[in-house]
């Protein structure tokens, strides 16, 4: 039966009508639907799947109208007896694998390569994970006036035509994008990619072979990792900690130095400038390249920009890699190169070679699109949310993960995680899945010394009103997986009411949030408290007060505004907090006056 071939997915962009369209030709052309009678009647088929009859009727009109179908009176439609279509083989009807070879005799066998996993996305209301943008900001309009005015008589020759070159494109992002990051170069140092992961692949197969030793942050970027090990590189894996790249003698004997130093790819750390004159200090005297890969470079909320290292340091030396991926969207998937001229002669002939320029149609619409000021309209925009999404975040996780060891890093779109030592991040991860949070277990981007008590929850796509209940539910789960101390594991009774007004007043008591920054907190004796982060513009006041032998309190701004009843136990000369449901919060300490 011709239903049988046929299978309606209410995801799928495409309208009802192609849908089923789609389905049925290729059950003609391969062969399954017989010439010699008529097909399903458009009432039958309709019922079986319970479309409207109008919908099957227009669908055979289609067919019958692109010579697929034929029509005969009174008895209904028929294959078109003059295509010429093969009978399929046994072992197509029976849906049994063509193929007996074992193909892992012939693949290239990388340990670290993991099969994806393909999930619907749908099915996930709190999408902690990387690699997806809003899809609300995508400026479908202001593209679609690029794509069409591309297509006119005056611009449609220039992606039309054979000739390999991207001039246009490669103006506006000399022009319009790298002037903004403070570098300044000419058009044959720039060279149009697919993306950071095929500029990646070009400069690894000029660059790299299995006599090269390759520097790389650990944790850090995956993909290029498995980059450099197709080309059987030798990886050296430098540790990451709050100040970027650790510069020491283990990039002594290296060839190339990949590293993400502007926003780090997955920690969000950036790079010190100590740490970075250090690094092309090391580079001159020891005679290596640097791949730096600016991702995320405009995303910044709290801190100064930080400049590119190519901006600081115009040399040869630095290889600049970035795209469009994270801004515009993902499916777009055109990025740059920006090196010396003897390197970018080398990557455009190999492009050649291997026909694999980027489609000069997007080019040209994405020309259009910088010259005419819609990609600076569009990076406010992004700006404006992920700065709302990012103090979100912030605020969920001082609430629900105080103390949690969130990376000191106030730029990027995403929190990374070091959670406590024997936090299993792999199941964490599972249960996150059952409850329909998608996060990204750090474990993923070490390529040694893999650490299991790391995550990171990227907020790029997630909604913001979800923010809260999506870190609310991982904090529980988190719990399930390593439970914090209880009240009740105390040796010290909870202080009562009037020993805590007694303890409190008139002090100021120090403590750190969820990225072990230090503020402070004064507390008055009318009920006013004031609170001082040491982050920079952190300023926010509310009032506290004693009911029933609880710590109540109420911030402005922090802490979402919620009302908070807090249980305080005194023990060695600290002040420990428990949250209303009885578990280890954090600790505040007494500053000296």
């Amino acid at each position: 039966m011709l239903y049988q071939f046929i299978h309606i997915d209410s995801q799928d962009s495409r309208t009802l009508q192609d849908q089923i369209k789609s389905d049925i030709a290729k059950a003609i052309f391969a062969g399954f639907v017989p010439k010699q009678t008529s097909i399903t009647s458009s009432r039958q088929l309709a019922e079986k799947l319970k479309v409207s009859r109008n919908t099957i009727l227009r669908v055979y009109e289609q067919l019958a109208e692109e010579g697929v179908l034929i029509p005969i009176e009174r008895k209904g439609y028929y294959v078109n007896p003059q295509l010429e279509l093969k009978k399929p083989s046994s072992d197509q009807q029976s849906g049994r694998p063509i193929s007996s070879l074992n193909w892992d005799h012939y693949l290239n066998n990388e340990q670290s390569l993991s099969a994806a996993s393909v999930k619907d996305l749908s099915n996930y209301p709190y999408l902690f994970v990387n690699g997806m943008v809003d899809e609300d900001l995508f400026p479908v309009s202001e593209w679609r006036k690029c794509s069409i005015q591309s297509l006119n008589k005056s611009n449609h020759r220039s992606w039309t035509s054979s000739h390999n070159d991207y001039e246009e494109l490669i103006e506006q992002i000399r022009t319009r994008v790298l002037t903004k990051r403070g570098i300044f170069v000419n058009q044959e140092n720039i060279a149009i990619t697919l993306g950071c992961q095929n500029s990646l692949y070009y400069l690894t197969r000029l660059l790299v072979s299995k006599t090269t030793s390759v520097g790389m942050e650990n944790p850090g970027y995956p993909e290029a990792f498995l980059q450099f090990q197709a080309r059987r590189a030798n990886v050296i894996p430098i540790d990451v900690d709050a100040k970027g790249l650790v510069v020491d003698s283990r990039l002594n004997h290296c060839n190339l130095v990949y590293t993400t130093p502007s926003n780090q790819f997955p920690t969000t750390v950036r790079m010190s400038p100590e740490r970075r004159k250090a690094l092309i200090d090391s580079a001159n005297e020891h005679d290596f390249l640097i791949i730096e890969d600016d991702f995320e470079h405009d995303v910044n909320f709290i801190e100064n920009s930080c400049p590119p290292l190519r901006c600081e340091y115009p040399t040869e030396r630095i290889i600049y890699i970035s795209s469009f991926t994270s801004t515009i969207a993902p499916g777009l998937r055109i990025g740059f190169i920006v090196a010396a001229s003897p390197l970018i002669d080398q990557i455009k002939a190999l492009q050649v070679r291997t026909h694999s320029l980027p489609p000069k149609s997007n080019c040209q619409t994405l020309a259009l699109f910088l010259s005419l000021g819609y990609y600076d309209m569009l990076t406010q925009k992004l700006l404006k949310r992920y700065r709302e999404k990012w103090l979100t975040m912030e605020k969920a996780m001082n609430y629900y993960f105080p103390q949690s060891g969130v990376t000191p890093s106030l730029a990027g779109t995403a929190f990374w995680v070091d959670y406590k030592e024997g936090f299993d991040a792999t199941r964490f991860e599972r249960l996150a899945e059952e409850n329909g949070i998608l996060i990204n277990n750090g474990q993923k981007y070490y390529c040694c010394n893999h650490k299991n008590n790391s995550f990171r929850l990227s907020f790029q796509s997630i909604r913001t009103e979800n923010i809260r209940t999506g870190i609310a539910q991982l904090a529980r789960i988190a719990k399930e997986v390593l439970p914090n101390v209880s009240l009740a594991e105390c040796l010290e009774a909870p202080l009562t009411g009037q020993q805590i007004r007694a303890m409190v007043t008139n002090k100021t008591l120090l403590s750190k949030d969820c990225f072990n920054i230090p503020y402070r907190i004064t507390l008055q004796a009318d009920g006013k408290m004031i609170g001082i982060s040491d982050r920079p513009n952190d300023i926010d006041e509310g009032y506290w007060w004693v009911e029933n032998d609880k710590f109540v309190y109420q911030w402005r701004n922090w802490q979402f505004s919620d009302i908070r009843h807090i249980t305080i136990v005194y023990e060695n000369n600290e002040l420990k907090r428990f949250d209303e449901e009885g578990y280890f919060i954090g600790e505040v300490s007494f500053i000296d006056e």
